[in-house]
């Protein structure tokens, strides 16, 4: 298996939360919100805005910090209660300071007129009515469109 960047973080996710929205407010983002899991109450992700071109465009920008934590207990050894709650923390550390990084180049790349906007957040258009990116949708009709 790989090396994982960020798997050691020390960064609290409310750090890295914080360093996000920033940078999404630099990037021109109009609006910004966070979305919740219901039982757990963690931050999950973002809800953002942004102009491109004549369209006010919404995006949802999950961290998916249960992913990285599956990722972690496949690669632990003798896993105990204990073991479990603190590799849970190490992955939402890991993946909201990942998102930070992504977040960080992806826009910088914009800024510097390297990619438009939509070339790197276009999966994470979010369509309110239907509740999916559009790479859920796409994915639930098996990428028939991309033929």
């Amino acid at each position: 298996m790989s090396r994982i960047r960020n798997y050691t973080s020390v960064v609290t996710p409310a750090v890295s939360q914080h360093a996000i929205e920033l940078l999404l407010v630099e990037a021109g983002a109009r609006t910004i919100s966070k979305f919740y899991h219901e039982d757990t109450k963690r931050c999950e992700g973002f809800f953002f805005q942004l102009q491109v071109g004549p369209q006010l465009l919404s995006f949802k920008l999950p961290a998916n910090a249960e992913a990285v934590y599956q990722d972690f207990v496949k690669r632990a050894y003798r896993l105990d209660t204990k073991k479990r709650a603190a590799l849970r923390a190490q992955a939402e550390r890991t993946a909201w300071r990942t998102l930070h990084e992504w977040c960080q180049i992806q826009l910088d790349m914009i800024a510097l007129r390297m990619v438009e906007p939509l070339q790197v957040l276009l999966a994470f258009q979010f369509d309110q009515e239907q509740q999916q990116t559009l790479f859920q949708r796409l994915a639930a009709a098996d990428f028939k469109y991309l033929n």
